[in-house]
């Protein structure tokens, strides 16, 4: 189902108009200097990984346990701990990623049946400094690593682990393939088989969560496609506001000629899905970076992709400062048209979703990121396929979504384990 191409044209302007209203960035310049002069976002040091002994071990395996940085910690957890598991990347080689689990303080289930969630984190950008365990007080990026922290302290309080996976390619080596399907489903189904090997604590059922991108993430573990957790079983997918229907949007908002507050950040949400696009497809990255797909403005700030979280990416200095129309290069509707086909195929509606497996989705009335029309035709589509799906909205924005919803997710995962 999509929407009439008039309505999504004023649906993105009253989401621009909020974004002036609600980001509080100073105005951009009229004309961005090529390149860009914002620092890197700075990170948490962590020990390095392991140079051998993992490389023989199969995909979901823990191979480092620390104590997490200080902003990754949780009050309501008896334990944080930083881990590194082992995965396959896009490329299909085994690789290293990183990521956090929580144990709870009080143990409610007896040993050997502790619930498990995985709980994907919304979108911080594609650098090692937006991996959430590398946060650092003074990082731009801290509240959108940290959202995810009133829906796991519900969870550690009902006697739950929760296990935050970084996804592939944020902290670790290689890059992050953006907002694709696969790695994102591989990098929950991982961790979670990853954790329950590494704590026999845990039963042998697991539910996937996440918001945003991580909504996303949660809704492709759902696929019947894919394999399951090794030695776990799949009893319920949460999606917090979960994107969809991209390529409407970048159609919709594809030619605007300004640069401002809210326009800031689709620019650089728009330069993520170029790069996610490309690590894949040698020739699209070509035609982007050599043959005339982005402006030499764009290509300049190409680097920035990969040492700025996303707030620092929405700077004016940086793709924040160019408007949708100054992304494109001469052959820019080639490219546009590239990253929509791919958009379309990767997009969550399209997901051959397991039949047997309940499904939540929360929405928020006042998304300017994954607005509620689109959601809510997601919604639909799956209700349609004869997916059973519980749809709950909220007045609230994309981020303040999941902690309204937190307590009545949380209620809702521990309704699955019960049965």
């Amino acid at each position: 189902m999509s929407l009439d191409h008039t309505a999504v044209v004023t649906l993105l302007a009253a989401v621009l108009c909020f974004g002036c209203a609600d980001a509080g960035h100073p105005a951009p310049s009229a004309e961005p200097k090529p390149g860009s002069s914002v620092p890197d976002t700075p990170q948490a040091e962590l020990p390095p990984a392991p140079a051998h002994g993992w490389q023989h071990l199969p995909a979901g395996r823990i191979v480092q346990v620390l104590e997490a940085p200080a902003t990754s910690q949780l009050d309501a957890a008896g334990q944080s701990l930083f881990v590194r598991y082992t995965t396959h990347n896009v490329f299909g080689d085994l690789a290293l990623a990183s990521g956090l689990v929580l144990l709870p303080a009080t143990a409610v289930e007896p040993a050997g049946q502790w619930p498990l969630v995985v709980y994907g984190h919304m979108t911080t950008g594609a650098a090692d400094a937006c991996a959430p365990t590398r946060g650092v007080p003074e990082s731009s990026e801290l509240r959108r690593m940290q959202q995810g922290d009133t829906l796991a302290t519900e969870l550690l309080d009902l006697g739950m682990v929760v296990a935050r996976p970084d996804y592939e390619g944020l902290g670790e080596a290689g890059p992050h393939p953006y907002l694709r399907g696969d790695s994102l489903a591989r990098a929950m189904r991982d961790m979670a088989s990853a954790v329950a090997d590494r704590w026999p604590e845990i039963g042998e059922r697991w539910v996937a969560a996440g918001h945003s991108e991580g909504g996303v993430a949660a809704l492709n573990s759902g696929n019947r496609m894919h394999p399951p957790a090794q030695g776990l079983a799949l009893i319920g997918v949460v999606a917090i506001t979960p994107v969809t229907q991209l390529d409407v949007l970048l159609t919709a908002a594809g030619d605007l000629p300004v640069a401002a507050p809210g326009v800031d950040v689709a620019v650089a949400l728009a330069a993520l899905a170029l790069k996610g696009v490309a690590i894949t497809d040698p020739g699209f990255e070509t035609l982007l970076l050599e043959d005339g797909g982005l402006s030499e403005q764009a290509v300049a700030l190409w680097p920035d992709i990969e040492r700025l979280c996303l707030e620092d990416l929405s700077h004016e200095d940086s793709w924040g400062g160019l408007s949708p129309d100054a992304v494109k290069g001469p052959r820019g509707d080639e490219a546009t048209a590239e990253l929509i086909r791919a958009w379309q195929e990767d997009d969550v509606r399209l997901l051959p979703m397991r039949r047997d497996l309940p499904i939540r989705i929360d929405a928020g009335l006042f998304d300017a990121v994954a607005l509620l029309p689109l959601t809510e035709a997601l919604v639909k589509d799956y209700q349609d396929r004869g997916y059973e799906v519980t749809y709950a909205r909220w007045p609230a924005d994309h981020s303040p979504t999941a902690d309204m919803a937190a307590p009545a997710i949380a209620t809702w995962i521990m309704e699955q384990f019960a049965q």
